[in-house]
């Protein structure tokens, strides 16, 4: 498999995922473009992603502090998508190994309209991650 074409990631996003991008974003065109921002993650680096912020092809990142430990960051797209601008792309890291590519989970797609996130807001990621680790990595 071609690192460089398919990237080194898998990228799989939740129900509730689909559910807000369908909110924010009522045209599949619209959708279709934020999709593709968010496979930018495939190119996630392999090697160690200890840094607080970075940049992900043309896009930035940074882990959410208020969640330090979780691997749960935020992709930021600065494009204007359907009329809506500063998208996130909310994204978990489990660092599980799998075949044939490790995955990473986009958790929530939200319009932020302020730096910091909300209780429940963060409270939700929690949970959504915790979803994750149970049905997909408990077997392992």
């Amino acid at each position: 498999m071609d690192v460089n074409l398919t990237g080194n990631y898998l990228v799989r996003a939740g129900r509730l995922a689909f559910q807000e991008a369908h909110k924010w974003l009522p045209k599949a065109r619209e959708r279709a473009e934020l999709r593709r921002h968010a496979l930018k993650l495939r190119y996630w680096p392999t090697g160690s992603t200890e840094a607080e912020t970075g940049q992900l092809v043309d896009l930035d990142w940074s882990w959410i502090k208020a969640l330090s430990g979780y691997r749960i960051g935020e992709l930021r797209i600065h494009d204007t998508i359907g009329g809506c601008d500063n998208l996130r792309v909310i994204f978990f890291d489990p660092r599980i190994p799998t075949d044939p590519l490790p995955m990473l989970w986009v958790l929530s797609v939200l319009q932020k309209k302020r730096d910091d996130f909300t209780k429940a807001q963060l409270a939700n990621y929690r949970h959504r991650r915790l979803i994750v680790l149970e049905r997909f990595y408990e077997s392992l």
